[in-house]
């Protein structure tokens, strides 16, 4: 299950859309409460994808940093550096990921939820 998060946190940083799609299950429920407010929501993972092929590009560069990795069950737990250049300005997040992955099969991930250290 490890694997599966840190290929997706990759893809996501080369903008490899195809496999950050391969990687999600069909609903994700994204919780970035702590970043941005609002609530939890659950999404279909193609707009999922169509989000973020819209939001990322307008960085110059992203890189997430990924700290040791536990599982708990069907949840990954690993702390983050998430780096975002745009115009020679770094915005850097830092705190953990909880990803829950499904159970049946290969892996997929079903829930993203950041907090905000």
């Amino acid at each position: 299950m490890t694997a599966t998060v840190v290929d997706f946190f990759r893809a996501v940083d080369v903008r490899d859309w195809d496999t950050v799609r391969a990687l999600l299950a069909d609903e994700v429920t994204l919780d970035y409460v702590s970043l941005f407010g609002g609530e939890a929501e659950i999404v279909a993972a193609d707009e999922v994808v169509q989000r973020w092929r819209a939001l990322l590009p307008g960085f110059d560069a992203t890189q997430h940093l990924l700290g040791l990795l536990a599982e708990s069950g069907p949840v990954v737990r690993g702390n983050v550096r998430g780096y975002h250049l745009l115009d020679g300005e770094e915005w850097m997040v830092a705190g953990w990921y909880d990803l829950t992955l499904t159970a049946a099969g290969t892996p997929r991930i079903a829930g993203i939820a950041l907090t905000v250290a």
